[in-house]
């Protein structure tokens, strides 16, 4: 099961100019997990965009909602071992904080991450799904 980004996350609102691509792609993906560091890097980005609290448990649980609409595995892969994973592919890589920890998870489940990011392209073992073409 391919491991969703975070623009996936964000993708799952009407708002998004991705949202048409996504939701093509949900429904022709049998499975999609989606791992806690995308989640967190939802949340983060989120508060940093100058959300309120109660706004992003508002955006959290609706993200909630829409996964389970779509059956998006919501899945847990943080602990000691993948943050040093993401130690590693960070420095290795060049990655982003935030792209090492969602590569990291991607790697220790699938090994496939859907994203348009081209950056998890560095990433030996890493399979990038991109998202399908507008039309």
């Amino acid at each position: 099961m391919p491991v969703a980004d975070t623009e996936v996350l964000f993708a799952l609102s009407p708002r998004d100019p991705k949202h048409p691509q996504v939701l093509k792609l949900l429904k022709g993906q049998a499975d999609v997990i989606a791992p806690d560091t995308a989640m967190l890097e939802f949340q983060i980005v989120l508060r940093a965009r100058g959300k309120k609290p109660a706004e992003v448990k508002v955006a959290l649980l609706a993200l909630r909602e829409a996964l389970a609409h779509f059956n998006v595995e919501e899945m847990k892969t943080m602990d000691s071992g993948l943050l040093a994973l993401q130690c590693e592919l960070e420095e290795k890589h060049e990655l982003s904080y935030f792209d090492g920890l969602i590569a990291a998870s991607a790697l220790t489940l699938d090994r496939k991450l859907i994203s348009n990011d081209e950056a998890f392209d560095k990433v030996p073992g890493l399979e990038r799904l991109p998202l399908p073409s507008p039309r």
